[in-house]
């Protein structure tokens, strides 16, 4: 770390500590020294950082320490809301560790988090709704489903399409709309290309890295990067499923006809001044016939196969494995791509259409050279979205790569296209490009970086396992269920007997929530689970269970408000939730989430680790549970004066050879009851055991 930082990081943390509160933790201040020693030598680094230790204020001095030297940082956490709290929280307190001037920091999310100021006018809400969208807009806020539930209700679902109605389209007019230079988006972006801190999520990130790799390095988001901080790590491969796939629906080639159409209609404005005209409308409605047809004959794939299907796979070999060719879908490859082709033919021979009537344009007398310019820029706002849907419409007959083409019915029939392992993509769009540091609470699987750093193609120079700042052998114990009181999960489904295992579980969960009076979050790998323990499900009114039923937007608040509530959730409510204090005093782990096969692109992962002769469960499945069981823990202790037990009840821990392997994953230190109530009362929500050395069965 050179001389100058170094002492601002000093002094930084030196008023830190006279912060009324502050506790000194010489953990946060080597995490800080890392990092600052990454950014320094242009060093890649991987280091888990665990709950408690402060790791947002450990980004956050040695980044903007930096950014006063005139380096350019961007840190990326995972989702929206993490990025939020980083900005208005944790950022504040951070700036006002550093004498004045400070650098320009900025908050840099997707289009679809701003409003668009046309459309807001155009959807004519009720002027308190108008005032909490601008407001929101205005100082780029996260938080629009909060700000707005009082003016809509409750409704998640009135909320989200009032937001969609008024958000900044996947493409607009851009420099040519008239209120461009106010656009809350776009002055974002400028804002953030000129700032020497750019804090965002790791979708902005993938997103800047693909457009800047497609116009070879001349168009991105965030500018120059010199160091990338990728917080929460552990979900950075979550997020480049979502960056890297491409779909085809009905929804998506509506999506595209509304952008085409909008580009069209720049076009019309000078072609009604030629003799071009009437080709060119015959060419326009042409198009948004043949686009019709597409979404037809997408919905009709549905009375083919109302299954997921494979379609082609990269590796070809890939197609002999056994679990694939169960899943070929061969009924539908033809009309498949069939319908993919038609749509790529309809859309560049529209784009083509248009390039060569604003080429031949160019010098004719009846239109203005600043008009045709205009149209031309306009123009090209539409092009580059609409020529990458076309390359993706072909690449699903012939996906490169590593990858997977696939059919799915539900919701809605969809084609889809995806890559099966990303390390290869990251590498090349990402980590080869800039150095970067990863962090997260549980960046590691067996104490060691591997799966993370091979999965995502990373290669860091240093490594750092933080020890937790928590006492987990006091704070914290857990439980797990008598033998034979649950079935192998694994067993039930095989044998027809879930029903028997459903009231198992919910015999157990009831039995946790009384002895806890509710408090507990737990955690379920499926929702048809989840319904199923709820339904059977025999709790006191006083002890109300809240039910993740669609997004978990105010979900979380309410189970944080209601002490006594218990909390039924799935995947979101593994990572990231923060409930500290009381009303989180057990986290229940309904069963090892294990990634099954039975999804298009799991199951060709599993056959492409069989052709390299690795072991698909011990590759990616069981390190993967590893990390999501990490996860789940993690919800209990937040703080140093939370306790609370972690209920496992899932029997294969104890029958199965990676039970033992799960549980040394676990915080070190924790005493393992087979009584609920000795649990709690360990760690003194109860009554404690009279012999606990008797009850415990691992120390």
């Amino acid at each position: 770390m050179s001389e100058a930082a170094r002492a601002r990081v000093e002094r930084a943390f030196e008023e830190l500590a006279r912060r009324p509160g502050y506790s000194h933790r010489a953990d946060q201040r080597q995490v800080a020294d890392l990092i600052g020693d990454c950014i320094e030598s242009g060093s890649k680094g991987a280091f888990e950082a665990p709950t408690g230790l402060g790791k947002s204020l450990a980004c956050l001095i040695p980044a903007l320490a930096y950014a006063l030297e005139g380096k350019r940082i961007v840190i990326a956490t995972y989702t929206n809301v993490l990025a939020e709290q980083y900005f208005y929280k944790d950022l504040p307190l951070a700036l006002s560790l550093f004498e004045a001037p400070w650098p320009e920091v900025e908050l840099l999310m997707g289009k679809s988090r701003y409003a668009c100021k046309i459309e807001l006018e155009e959807a004519k809400p009720s002027p308190k709704a108008a005032t909490a969208l601008r407001t929101f807009s205005a100082e780029a806020k996260l938080g629009i489903e909060r700000e707005l539930r009082q003016v809509v209700g409750s409704r998640a679902r009135g909320v989200h399409q009032l937001w969609s109605s008024i958000s900044v389209p996947a493409v607009c007019a851009g420099r040519l709309c008239p209120l461009y230079e106010d656009c809350f988006y776009y002055s974002a972006r400028r804002r953030a290309e000129k700032a020497s801190l750019v804090i965002t999520n790791h979708a902005v990130v993938l997103q800047d890295a693909l457009m800047r790799s497609t116009t070879e390095g001349e168009k991105g988001l965030l500018g120059k990067v010199e160091m990338l901080l990728l917080d929460e790590a552990h979900d950075l491969l979550s997020a480049a499923a979502s960056s890297f796939e491409f779909e085809l629906s009905e929804a998506k080639v509506a999506s595209v006809r509304g952008i085409a159409g909008r580009m069209s209609q720049a076009i019309d404005l000078l072609a009604v001044r030629t003799p071009d005209y009437p080709d060119w409308h015959r060419e326009e409605r042409r198009f948004q016939a043949e686009m019709e047809q597409v979404q037809s004959r997408i919905a009709d794939l549905r009375r083919k196969r109302d299954q997921p299907g494979i379609l082609s796979v990269s590796p070809a070999d890939l197609q002999e494995a056994p679990a694939v060719r169960s899943y070929w879908g061969e009924e539908l490859r033809e009309d498949a791509f069939a319908v993919a082709d038609q749509a790529a033919d309809a859309l560049q021979s529209l784009l083509k259409r248009s390039e060569d009537l604003l080429q031949s344009w160019a010098g004719q007398e009846t239109l203005r050279p600043e008009r045709l310019r205009e149209t031309r820029e306009l123009v090209r706002n539409y092009v580059p979205y609409l020529k990458e849907f076309v390359v993706q419409c072909r690449s699903m007959t012939a996906p490169q790569g590593v990858s997977v083409t696939s059919f799915r019915s539900f919701p809605e029939p969809t084609l889809r296209s995806e890559p099966i392992v990303y390390h290869e993509l990251l590498r090349e769009l990402v980590f080869d490009v800039v150095p970067a540091v990863a962090l997260s609470a549980t960046l590691a699987v067996d104490g060691q970086f591997d799966y993370f750093c091979r999965g995502a193609g990373f290669d860091p120079q240093f490594t750092e396992m933080l020890p937790t700042p928590f006492d987990f052998a006091h704070q914290a114990a857990v439980y797990l269920p008598p033998a034979g009181a649950i079935p192998d999960p694994t067993e039930a489904r095989k044998q027809g007997t879930e029903d028997l295992y459903f009231s198992a579980l919910a015999q157990q969960i009831s039995s946790i929530l009384i002895a806890a009076g509710g408090r507990s979050l737990v955690l379920f790998h499926s929702r048809r689970e989840m319904n199923a323990v709820y339904e059977r499900l025999q709790v006191p009114d006083d002890l109300p269970v809240l039910v993740q039923s669609g997004a978990a937007a105010g979900l979380g608040d309410r189970f944080r408000e209601e002490i006594r509530s218990s909390l039924f959730a799935v995947r979101s409510f593994w990572t990231g939730f923060d409930a500290p204090g009381e009303t989180l005093s057990v986290v229940v782990l309904v069963r090892v989430p294990f990634e099954v096969p039975v999804d298009p692109v799991q199951i060709a992962r599993h056959a492409y680790f069989r052709s390299q002769g690795l072991d698909p469960f011990q590759e990616s499945t069981l390190p993967a549970a590893k990390m999501m069981i990490r996860q789940g823990v993690g919800r209990l202790i937040r703080n140093t004066t939370d306790k609370g037990v972690v209920a496992l009840l899932d029997s294969r821990l104890l029958t199965k050879r990676y039970g033992e392997e799960i549980l040394d994953n676990l915080p070190p230190g924790m005493r393992t009851f087979r009584d609920v109530h000795d649990a709690l009362g360990w760690v003194g929500l109860g009554s404690e055991p009279e012999d606990p050395s008797s009850e415990s069965i691992m120390a």
